[in-house]
Parts: structure tokens; C-alpha cells; sequence
């Protein structure tokens, strides 16, 4: 593939990771109206934006990943985008809970056949040393979609409100708009990105079995490494869900005032964090330093904590906005590594179903488990939504040192599975080397 198809292909990906996001998030910034109109509590409202979410998102990208591992992978990214942005459409003809529910399911489903085959496509086509950089670019995508749905959609909320003149309510209407674009760019991707040339997949089709076998060899690896970024993932994921909500009932902040500020914040901090993270592991990475990615994982983790917990704890705005900034840019660190550490010590026909698997567990326990605690925090225990701070405090703060302290604890058992498979990548590329003499010796 042609350095100018290669680019292409990782734009147009970011892109479609960009309306995703935006697809995805632009349900936290109309919490307030759709809670009127439906009578939702937090709880419920965590389903949605959560449960209802990761639900097909989590359970089929297993499926959707081994076909990346054994079929053309533009297709399955192009059916994904085509899904998620009609079931995004579909949420605005939505007038109840449980319809509304099964929009965000297929929004979940559609969502879930882009990473794992963007995952695989890029690791054929791009370099082991440039890896972390080029899924940093494609990263991009979630901070400026997130960005891009707080930042407009509370001014498409508020041009909805005044000049609304149909049946549907205002959050409905932005449900429509904001999901037309995806088609357009699923016909983009299907017209100019083909599937690479030459894979690096070789020889057959790697069984379930032996993939559950490597995991298993290597569990304490494994373990603690998508445990860990299920906890940051956690944390990563309660700014994104809840901050909308916990900026306009203590800071009192207009839609338009919200959009403006956290759609700035976590377009500028949120890229800037994940630019650092993969220069950073990509500079020690050209050092030798082996366990680069959670270094800066781990770092970025432990430097968000402090801010995210004062952040919403304190009653000043003037405070709390600079606070969420430094919080939202280091909670932006792990999202490159988690990736880059599964492309570089997977082996090539399984990577896609690990990817997968890291998906789920993110999906399940990050935004899931995350979001429905904190509901459930506010409904349950603290029985108000003005506790809203105590509840992000509490859960996306020890999230995030939990999480920093489980990926220094996998650093030894890293080591140890990347040399193994250093080891085999060595001895298959002695074993070319000697069949290509002995074909020309004949």
C-alpha cells in the first residue's frame, strides 16, 4: 500500500472514530431534557448510556474480530459505520425508555465492528515502531468527536429549542442530525480503502482453542493488563458520562456554556494527552525500554487522580474547569498503549479477537460498570443528583490508581511474554531466511 493510501485509510478511520464518538456521546450532553420528557432517574439514564450501549458493542465484537482475522476488513468497517449512524438516527423517532434503549443497542452493535478490524488493518500496514503514533492519530478521533458533541451539540440543542417547528422534541432532533453524516462517510470508505495487498497473516485460520491456549499460557499478563485498563477505562469513561451532568447542576452551566467549555477541553486536552502518550512511548520504545507503554500509562493514570477528585469536589467553577482540564489530559494517556501493547505481543491471526476482548472488558466494566455506579451511587445512596462529585470522586478516582498500581504489577510478566514472542518472530524469520537459500542453492 502507497504512503498516500496509507494515510487515507488512517484518516478516513479517525473519522469514523470522530462520529462514533459523537454518536456515542451526545447523549450525556442532553441528559437534562431527555429526563424531563421520559422521567428517567440517574439510574436509568446509566442504562441507556451505558448498559444499553456496550451490551451488543461487547458481546459481538468477538465475532465481528474473527472475521477481521480471516476476512476483508474495510466491508465489515463500513457495514459498522452504515449502523451506527441510522440506529443513531432512529433514537430521535424515539418516545420511551425501552425504544429508546434498543437504538443504543444497535448503536452499540454497529460501533463494534470498527476498532477491532481498524486495530488489525493498521497493524499490517504500519511499522511496530510507528504503531503507537499511527493508533494516537486514530485515538484522535474519540477526544474530537466527544469534543465535537459537547461543543456543537449544545448549540444544536439550543437552535432546536427556538426554532423547532416539527413534532419531535429538541433532543430528538439532534439525534437525527448528528447521525446523517456516517452515512455519508461509510460511502467514502467503501469507495477508496481496499483491503492491503499483502496480510501479515500466515498459514491457516488460528482455532478459538489455541487462541484461548496463548491467553492461558500468559494469563498473569493478560489479566492484569485488561484488568488495569478496564479500571482506567472506568475513569476515562465517568468524565465523558457524567461531567455534562455535574457541570450544570452544581456550575449551573447553559447547554451552550457547557458545550463550549468541556467541548474544548476534551478536544484540546483530550488530544494533546493521547499525542503525548504515543510520542512518549514511541520515544523510549526506540530506546529499548521494553515496557514503555505502561510506564506512561501508569504515570498518566496516578497525575489524573488528584486533579479528577478536586475537580469535582470543589463548588468554584473558576477552579474546577482548569482542574478538569489537567485530569481529562492525563486520563487521555492510557487509550494509545492499551492498543499498541496487544498489536506488538499477540501473534498476527489473533490479534483482532484479543483486541476484541479488550473491548469487552472495557465496554462491560469501563463504560458499563462505571456509569451504573454512579447512578446508582446517586439514586440509592446519597438519594440526591447534587451528589453527583462524591459519586465521580469515589468511583473514576480509585479507578485510576487502582489501575496505575495493576499496570506496574504486569511490567514483570510483560517482559516475559514479549520475549517469547521475540523469540518465535526470530525463529520464523531464520526459518524464511533458510528456505530462500536453500531455493536458490537448488
Amino acid at each position: 500500500m502507497s504512503r498516500l493510501l496509507q494515510m487515507n485509510a488512517i484518516i478516513l478511520f479517525m473519522l469514523a472514530y470522530l462520529l462514533s464518538y459523537v454518536d456515542r456521546q451526545i447523549l450525556s450532553l442532553l441528559i437534562d431534557p431527555i429526563q424531563m420528557d421520559l422521567h428517567l432517574g440517574d439510574t436509568q439514564f446509566a442504562y441507556l448510556n451505558g448498559l444499553a450501549f456496550s451490551l451488543l458493542y461487547a458481546v459481538l465484537g468477538f465475532p465481528l474480530a474473527s472475521m477481521s482475522d480471516r476476512n476483508p476488513r474495510p466491508p465489515i468497517i463500513v457495514a459498522g459505520v452504515i449502523l451506527w449512524s441510522l440506529a443513531t438516527m432512529a433514537c430521535g423517532l424515539c418516545n420511551g425508555f425501552w425504544s429508546l434503549f434498543i437504538c443504543r443497542v444497535l448503536v452499540g452493535l454497529g460501533e463494534a465492528a470498527l476498532a477491532p478490524a481498524v486495530y488489525s488493518f493498521l497493524g499490517d500496514i504500519v511499522p511496530k515502531e510507528k504503531l503507537a503514533g499511527t493508533l494516537a492519530v486514530f485515538f484522535l478521533g474519540s477526544f474530537l468527536g466527544s469534543g465535537c458533541a459537547f461543543l456543537f451539540g449544545g448549540s444544536l440543542l439550543s437552535i432546536a429549542e427556538h426554532y423547532n417547528t416539527t413534532a419531535f422534541h429538541a433532543w430528538q432532533v439532534c439525534f437525527l442530525v448528528v447521525g446523517f453524516p456516517g452515512l455519508i462517510l461509510g460511502v467514502i470508505i467503501a469507495i477508496t480503502v481496499h483491503e492491503p495487498a499483502k496480510r501479515r497473516v500466515t498459514g491457516p485460520h488460528v482455532p478459538v482453542r489455541q487462541a484461548i491456549a496463548f491467553f492461558r499460557h500468559h494469563k498473569t499478563f493478560f489479566c492484569l493488563h485488561m484488568l488495569s485498563y478496564t479500571l482506567l477505562a472506568i475513569t476515562l469513561f465517568s468524565l465523558f458520562s457524567w461531567m455534562p451532568a455535574q457541570m450544570m447542576r452544581i456550575h449551573h452551566m447553559t447547554h451552550v456554556e457547557l458545550g463550549l467549555v468541556l467541548g474544548s477541553i476534551v478536544i484540546i486536552c483530550g488530544a494533546a494527552g493521547v499525542f503525548a502518550s504515543g510520542f512518549c512511548i514511541d520515544y523510549l520504545t526506540r530506546r529499548g525500554v521494553i515496557c514503555a507503554s505502561q510506564i506512561v500509562a501508569a504515570t498518566g493514570a496516578f497525575l489524573a487522580s488528584g486533579p479528577l477528585v478536586f475537580s469535582v469536589m470543589t463548588s468554584d467553577r473558576h477552579l474546577a474547569v482548569p482542574l478538569f482540564a489537567l485530569a481529562f489530559f492525563f486520563a487521555s494517556f492510557p487509550m494509545p498503549p492499551s492498543a499498541t501493547v496487544l498489536q506488538i505481543v499477540v501473534p498476527v491471526p489473533m490479534r483482532a479477537r484479543f483486541s476484541a476482548t479488550m473491548l469487552f472488558c472495557n465496554a462491560i466494566g469501563g463504560l458499563s460498570g462505571g456509569s451504573i455506579l454512579i447512578g446508582m451511587l446517586n439514586d440509592k445512596v446519597f438519594q440526591s443528583p447534587l451528589a453527583i462529585g462524591t459519586s465521580m470522586a469515589i468511583v473514576a478516582g480509585t479507578a485510576s490508581v487502582l489501575g496505575g498500581v495493576l499496570l506496574l504489577l504486569s511490567m514483570a510478566s510483560y517482559r516475559s511474554v514479549y520475549a517469547a514472542q521475540l523469540h518465535q518472530i526470530l525463529a520464523h524469520d531464520t526459518a524464511v531466511r533458510h528456505s530462500d537459500m536453500e531455493e536458490q542453492a537448488a
